[in-house]
């Protein structure tokens, strides 16, 4: 009986070996395959947290000045880090970015809640200590601190890396055109970053750079007329051809196509017309003149361009822009492109575009002459030039022309004219700003002007 039975376990200990031999043969490559991807998985979401760490690091760096952390207040390893959601962050009036970047803090040096509560309320105290206090007059302040400074800019035109190829106003003349909110600058220029595999090379820089003048029939032609032989030679200036990268047949070809009603002959660089009768004379000089005008190649208003080295890379500076024709080339860096025009990058861009050329234009002009003014008050001054959606200068024309109050318009600039049409007009004075009110001799509300006492 004993026999039997040990016969039964063995048989049924070989049918097991079997069976699982076959599960072997054919699922093994199923279950490899899920490891492996399995491990794929892992491998993607380890990197993804390290580029994240790697960016709040990053940032932190940016905005790190100094700050140490000491071992006993960081966190141990596997406990919950500090997160956003950790504090109602509704209640700690702070900028967003500013509550970002403490976050960030937070995170990198392993910060305890508490501690992270600690550096929040140290950030809203120093927010607190260089807030503008309420009442205080930002406006009088920030003309001050720009018009001040001003009076020590000079009249010099400031040119390009020592060369007097590209000109770019700089001082009194460029702040005045940029407060006034002029249509056309007086030396427009433009900054243009090439593509990744133009900037290094120099030689295909140049010909790019070459491209873009804005090239006319006129500047590369010499006319000769014979009136009494009914023949007009137009000769084509190899030297100027040659100098901005075109082909002399090209030119000859644009000639013969403008003037396609006359004979024409093109030999040694000069095309020869020849007229059948003196009357055609009148149309000819016609089509000539049209002709002059036409474009051979380039972007119409840059008329010189130069190039320039900068952080191991090579850019296009221009004399003249046109920002919309340039953005539409290939070859360049379309997030770098920029033109000092700001009436023209406010159209094309938009107005946050032109509000921020106004802050980086000012800026430069004052630091370029070795002025140091807080960037806060040009802020100001761009914000009050642009807040309509459109760029009005500080001129009677612009800004004071939309104020609502007769007063504040006939204070500026004419006001015998301002304060006869509020007549004709039959405009009501409601005495709400600062000019109003000084003008009838009212108290301000500026300063301790804003508070207004019950009882006396």
């Amino acid at each position: 009986m004993v026999e039997e039975r040990e016969e039964e376990i063995t048989e049924e200990a070989v049918e097991e070996d079997v069976d699982e031999e076959d599960v072997t043969s054919e699922e093994t490559e199923e279950v490899e395959a899920e490891e492996t991807k399995a491990e794929v998985v892992e491998e993607k979401t380890a990197e993804n947290q390290e580029v994240k760490s790697a960016k709040k690091k990053r940032k932190v760096a940016e905005i790190d000045e100094g700050l140490e952390v000491e071992e006993e207040d960081k966190i141990a390893e596997g406990e919950k880090v500090y997160e956003e959601k950790e504090r109602s962050w509704e209640q700690v009036p702070l900028p967003k970015k500013l509550l970002e970047e403490i976050v960030a803090l937070a995170e990198v040096y392993k910060l305890s809640k508490g501690n992270a509560d600690k550096l929040a309320d140290a950030v809203k105290l120093k927010y607190d200590s260089v807030i503008v206090e309420p009442g205080e007059a930002v406006g009088i302040v920030a003309a001050q601190s720009l018009g001040e400074p001003g009076t020590q800019l000079t009249l010099r035109t400031k040119h390009f890396a020592g060369s007097a190829e590209v000109s770019v106003g700089s001082g009194i003349q460029r702040v005045e055109e940029i407060v006034d909110g002029r249509s056309k600058a007086k030396y427009p220029t433009m900054t243009i970053y090439l593509s990744d595999h133009l900037k290094k090379d120099k030689e295909k820089c140049e010909k790019f750079a070459k491209s873009l003048i804005d090239v006319r029939v006129r500047d590369v032609v010499k006319i000769n007329e014979e009136f009494d032989q009914l023949k007009i030679a137009i000769e084509i200036q190899t030297d100027q051809t040659k100098a901005l990268g075109l082909k002399a047949d090209d030119v000859a070809e644009l000639l013969k196509k403008g003037l396609k009603d006359f004979k024409a002959l093109h030999r040694d660089n000069t095309v020869h017309f020849s007229l059948e009768k003196k009357s055609e004379f009148i149309k000819i000089r016609k089509d000539l003149l049209r002709l002059l005008e036409e474009k051979v190649h380039g972007v119409k208003g840059i008329a010189k361009t130069l190039i320039v080295k900068e952080n191991d890379e090579y850019i296009v500076k221009t004399s003249g822009s046109n920002l919309k024709a340039v953005l539409k080339l290939e070859d360049i860096n379309l997030e770098k492109v920029f033109t000092n025009d700001i009436i023209e990058t406010s159209k094309i861009l938009g107005i946050e575009a032109g509000r921020q050329m106004i802050v980086m234009e000012l800026k430069k002009v004052l630091d370029d002459n070795g002025i140091r003014v807080d960037v806060r008050h040009i802020m100001l001054l761009a914000d009050l030039m642009t807040f309509s959606g459109e760029v009005k200068g500080i001129v009677r024309t612009g800004i004071t022309k939309g104020k609502a109050s007769p007063f504040a318009r006939a204070a500026f600039e004419e006001t015998t004219k301002h304060l006869l049409e509020a007549a004709f007009k039959g405009e009501k004075e409601m005495l709400t700003g600062v000019v109003e009110n000084i003008i009838v001799g009212q108290p301000i509300k500026v300063g301790t002007g804003i508070v207004e006492l019950l009882v006396k």
